[in-house]
């Protein structure tokens, strides 16, 4: 019973807060007949049995309830079904023309709501399941990877702890840094005793969640589908579609900052301009210019004697094209960089279409030779105001690294993970966090 009392916890949260999400759509759809004469419902709750059980149902189908995933993964697949049940149940109502009882209206705030509502709710109810030892699942994990480690140790919402003694649990092997042939062995020499192994693929770089794997049954081999994305014409539209839209809605917000701001940089050091403008490397190579907000003094002919006083600084430069402690930086400047409001009249290369919302990091011209013969695939796309490295939560990253996580931005591209990385960026922006 207690093997399994968490399925029965998690199956009975999103009940409650399906039936949360079905009340508050049904009082906003009743605030809505104040201001629109909109036809009356006669709302019964046994009418919306359908939703518990199409939601529910999908969501089991999905492994949400016996399977573990990140979080951001596990909110993909609730919105997916979220989605899906209400395209079944609105087709369903279309062909039995049954309104009495239903609201199409009340219908999609329904799912809407509940889309929001079951992932936040399943991160504090899985967090506080394992506080009380519900949500722990023994792991082993094979690998010399501190970081694959890591991430699967420390976090509560995957709910892994570490085998102790005889214990073994789940074993998680790490196919990247083992190889081939030590992976094979490792499987089959654990395949009959641990029920779940889960290994990284020996393929470095990709993300395999929306591949197709398909079995070729007289040669015993597994077939893995890998797409560009970004090749897709759909998808390059879909991505155009975000940005523009995403900047012309928030124009009433980001425009008047933008102009306050650009008047406090001019009342600081009134000698230079309000933007600092450079060339950078857009999609295909093709050299645009970059907009940011000027966060130095105009005057830099003192950096040479500080930089033979910080030999520190210029090491420090050469490994990660930044400084420790810039002293040209002003005092606004300094704030606009750790809340990356530097980086806002960017909205006006998005709008101009040199620029995504998501993207790799802008490279400058001279930075080309140092990204090396990758430097098709990180250009092969436009450039971002932030991207995987800005939200990565570290702040140390070299250069290489920071065009290895550009290059699996681009190999490994979906419309979901924009949205992610643009989520994250706003909690990284508010916290102050990560990679500045």
């Amino acid at each position: 019973m207690r093997r399994n009392l968490h399925i029965i916890l998690l199956l009975l949260s999103d009940i409650f807060f399906i039936f949360i999400s079905i009340l508050l759509a049904i009082s906003i759809r009743k605030l809505l007949n104040v201001f629109f004469d909109l036809p009356n419902v006669n709302y019964s709750y046994i009418t919306f049995l359908n939703i518990y059980i199409i939601l529910i149902a999908i969501l089991a189908f999905e492994g949400v309830y016996t399977k573990r995933f990140d979080f951001w993964h596990e909110t993909k697949i609730i919105i997916r079904s979220s989605i899906l049940s209400f395209i079944i149940i609105f087709a369903n109502l279309a062909l039995e023309q049954n309104t009495n009882f239903y609201s199409r209206t009340g219908l999609l705030f329904i799912f809407i709501i509940s889309a929001l509502i079951l992932p936040i709710s399943k991160f504090y109810i899985k967090r506080l399941l394992f506080r009380f030892d519900v949500w722990k699942k023994i792991a082993t994990v094979i690998s010399e990877n501190v970081d694959f480690k890591s991430q699967l140790f420390d976090d509560p919402y995957l709910g892994y702890v570490r085998a102790t003694g005889l214990q073994r649990g789940i074993i998680f092997i790490d196919g990247q840094t083992i190889g081939k042939e030590k992976l094979d062995k490792i499987i089959e020499s654990n395949l009959r005793n641990s029920r779940e192994i889960v290994f990284t693929p020996v393929l470095n770089g990709y993300d395999f969640s929306n591949s197709y794997i398909y079995n070729m049954f007289n040669s015993r081999t597994n077939i893995f589908t890998l797409e560009n994305e970004l090749l897709v014409k759909r998808n390059q539209v879909c991505k155009m579609f975000l940005d523009y839209t995403l900047v012309i809605m928030s124009m009433p917000i980001w425009l008047p900052v933008l102009l306050i701001i650009a008047g406090i940089i001019k009342k600081e050091d009134p000698n230079g301009g309000v933007l600092f403008k450079q060339e950078r490397l857009g999609k295909n190579g093709k050299v645009f210019t970059c907009y940011k907000f000027r966060s130095m003094y105009t005057d830099h002919s003192f950096m040479e004697a500080w930089l033979k006083e910080h030999p520190e600084e210029k090491e420090y430069y050469d490994k990660y094209h930044k400084y420790i402690n810039d002293p040209r930086v002003t005092r606004i400047g300094n704030i606009l960089r750790k809340t990356s409001l530097d980086e806002l009249p960017q909205l006006i290369n998005v709008l101009k279409g040199e620029m995504s919302l998501v993207g790799p990091r802008p490279y400058m011209v001279t930075e080309k030779e140092d990204i090396g013969q990758k430097s098709h695939l990180v250009l092969a796309v436009k450039p971002g105001i932030t991207g995987i490295w800005q939200v990565s939560g570290r702040s140390d990253v070299d250069f290489d690294n920071r065009v290895e996580m550009d290059i699996w931005y681009m190999k490994n591209w979906s419309l979901w993970n924009d949205i992610v990385i643009l989520l994250k960026t706003i909690g990284t922006v508010l916290g102050r966090g990560g990679a500045r």
